[in-house]
Formats: C-alpha cells, structure tokens, sequence
C-alpha cells in the first residue's frame, strides 16, 4: 500500500469508528458527501486552506465557517488534516470513508455494461443476480450501455467480474482457435 493509501486509510478508519461509536455515521456521511462537493466547486476555498501564507489560525476560521454546520468529528477531522498538511487528502478520504462503510453494511457497488439500453425490469433482474452470486446484502447498480461489448453484459465490482458479453466470446473462441 502506498504511503498516501495509508494515510487515508487510517483518516478514514478513525473518522467511520467514531462515527459508528457515536452513532452518527449516516449524519457524518451526509456532511463530508456535502463538504467534498462544495470544495470541488470552489477550487479557491481549497487552495487558501492549504496557503503557506496564511496563518493556522486563519486557515481554521475559515474551516470553522465553511463546516460550521457539519457534526463536530468533520470539523476535527478537518482541522486534523489540515495541522498535518493533508488537507489534500480530504476527498480521497471520504471515499474511502464511504467504501468502508458500505463494505460493513454489506453493500456492494457494481457497474454493469450492456450491449444496447435495458428497461426497468432488465436493470432489476441484473441487479438480483449479481446479488445473489456476490452474496450481498444489498447492491448498489451504476449502468452504462458499451455498443463495444456486441451482446450481452458485465458485470463488474471490486471483488467480481462476470463477464457475459459476446465479445468475451469471441475473443475466447479466437484464442482458442490461434491456439
């Protein structure tokens, strides 16, 4: 694991424990979702919280007014990043944050590719299969339609890949014929 893999890692683990012992995970989940978008559209906010020029103590007004809202553990884990200049970090801890949690509520994002567009019922029953052979509690579907794949589908999640489509086919059926 690399060095900056480790260090949001750990951000992540200690924000999701204090949030579950506290009991406020789907609280703290909303405001760092809420926090990482507002500072991915202000691209400024960021840049003066991480400013050499300016002092700490300005930088965490600043923190104070932009988070004055969210729980107390984001505005710590705020100032934490901040203090150990890894306020860069930030978004890459919230999704880890959210990975974790969704791994321990047994919650499995797949992004699943067809051929050509699929209906409503289509999407559902895709959906309950890759469940069922993922042995999740609850699955979380992105769809995409890839015209590449010819037919059929994939379905692909960090752990699982079910590859369905006709292209896989006849590449495998190329392979074994070129031997």
């Amino acid at each position: 694991m690399a060095k900056k893999e480790k260090i949001v890692d750990q951000y992540a683990q200690a924000i999701l424990s204090f949030a579950e012992e506290e009991n406020q995970t789907a609280a703290i989940k909303d405001d760092l979702l809420v926090l990482v978008q507002v500072l991915a559209e202000q691209p400024k906010l960021t840049a003066l919280l991480q400013a050499q020029t300016i002092s700490m103590a300005d930088q965490e007004d600043l923190l104070d007014k932009l988070a004055g809202q969210a729980t107390a553990g984001v505005l710590n884990l705020l100032k934490v990043l901040l203090a150990h200049h890894h306020f860069d970090f930030f978004p890459a801890v919230v999704e880890r944050f959210v990975a974790l949690d969704q791994a321990r509520r047994g919650i499995v994002p797949v992004l699943i590719k067809t051929a050509t567009a699929i209906d409503d019922d289509q999407k559902q029953r895709l959906t309950a299969a890759f469940q069922k052979k993922a042995g999740a509690k609850e699955v979380l579907a992105d769809f995409e339609v890839d015209p590449a794949l010819i037919g059929g589908v994939v379905m692909r999640s960090d752990a699982l890949l079910i590859d369905g489509s006709l292209q896989n086919k006849i590449a495998q059926i190329k392979a074994e014929l070129l031997g």
